[in-house]
């Protein structure tokens, strides 16, 4: 594969990358855990793909990077990369911030759980019961 195809090919993954990452907002306000596991699934395999397209890329890079420097699929590709890293700054302060919310509402129901489990009802009475006889 030439050195064009490779970056075409590059381009073409993080683009996919990018079109996948902007589901997760919509995802989260939906806050299905299965919806969740399989977003991250298919991040992770497009994430996975790309490095192992990018690990050949790179290397021809690294032999004629003075050559390639200019290059406009490799400054595409650069773009995107840069998109993906500023999606990931916006997103990642509000996953965050869910977490802790979500950690903290488990830990509520946690102590709720155990105020409830040391909870005993009386024993209840009965007529006559009072011990004299």
């Amino acid at each position: 594969m030439d050195m064009d195809a490779r970056l075409q090919k590059s381009i073409e993954q993080y683009r996919q990358i990018i079109e996948h990452a902007q589901q997760l907002e919509q995802l989260l306000a939906k806050g299905d855990p299965e919806q969740l596991h399989e977003y991250t699934a298919r991040l992770q395999s497009l994430q996975d793909d790309a490095g192992l397209s990018d690990r050949e890329l790179l290397a021809e890079i690294a032999r004629d990077s003075a050559r390639w420097q200019a290059h406009p699929l490799l400054l595409q590709r650069t773009q995107l990369l840069e998109q993906i890293v500023e999606m990931n700054d916006l997103l990642l302060p509000r996953v965050r911030g869910m977490m802790s919310v979500t950690a903290a509402e488990l830990a509520q129901l946690k102590d709720g759980r155990v105020a409830v489990s040391g909870y005993h009802p009386a024993a209840p009475r009965t007529k006559g019961s009072l011990g004299v006889g």
